[in-house]
């Protein structure tokens, strides 16, 4: 080989080398283009669009709580009360039952069968029949 062919083969191993370089390059922005790096998370925003229902309960002036039914049953209800505005029948619900009389009084069984004597009531019946 002389020195002539030898630079000639230098020279065409740079130009292979420099448009492999480019291909490299190339190929980089291609996956680039298709498939990109994740970029950073955000976070989610909810949105939930209003039914009809929703705005009737709106309009109506009804809270989305849900009615805990313990809180009624409880003694306690009546000291919240004081606290929030009543209307007209609340209160003069409450100025007839005082708390004193709203106490449930047990009704056992010598109430229910005070003042009979036992078996003469079902006799009554026998003889009118």
């Amino acid at each position: 080989m002389t020195k002539e062919q030898n630079d000639r083969l230098v020279v065409a191993w740079e130009l292979i080398a420099k448009s492999l370089e480019g291909l490299h390059e190339e190929a980089k922005r291609a996956g680039k283009r298709y498939w990109p790096e994740p970029g950073q998370q955000r976070e989610a925003v909810l949105s939930r669009v209003e039914t009809e229902e929703d705005r009737a309960r709106k309009s109506l002036g009804l809270a989305d709580e849900s009615v805990d039914i313990n809180k009624w049953i409880s003694p306690d209800w009546l000291d919240e009360l004081e606290d929030e505005p009543i209307g007209e029948r609340t209160a003069q619900w409450l100025r007839d039952h005082p708390p004193e009389e709203t106490k449930v009084v047990n009704a056992g069984s010598k109430v229910a069968g005070e003042g009979r004597q036992s078996g003469k009531g079902v006799k009554e019946v026998k003889d009118k029949a």
